[in-house]
């Protein structure tokens, strides 16, 4: 096959997997959780619905995760929290 058949070939393939991919990722939504339903506490805590959630400050970079028995880890710097 000539060398141009093979290059428009990869750059219809190509065009055609951007495509795709913008497809795919551009229907997710930004939250799993409508705006309306989070609501920020002055300390940093998040109350969802009734609930009030504790608070673990990461001592590493100092961001504010959930306290929860199944999060290990800091969402923004990937340090252990114990």
């Amino acid at each position: 096959m000539q060398p141009w058949v093979w290059l428009t070939a990869y750059v219809l393939g190509f065009g055609l997997l951007q495509v795709l991919l913008y497809r795919h990722f551009s229907g997710r939504p930004a939250s799993p959780q409508p705006p309306e339903e989070r609501v920020t506490r002055a300390d940093g805590g998040r109350q969802v619905g009734a609930e009030m959630t504790d608070t673990v400050v990461c001592g590493h970079c100092g961001a504010v995760n959930e306290s929860h028995s199944m999060i290990r880890y800091c969402g923004a710097c990937a340090e252990s929290l114990r």
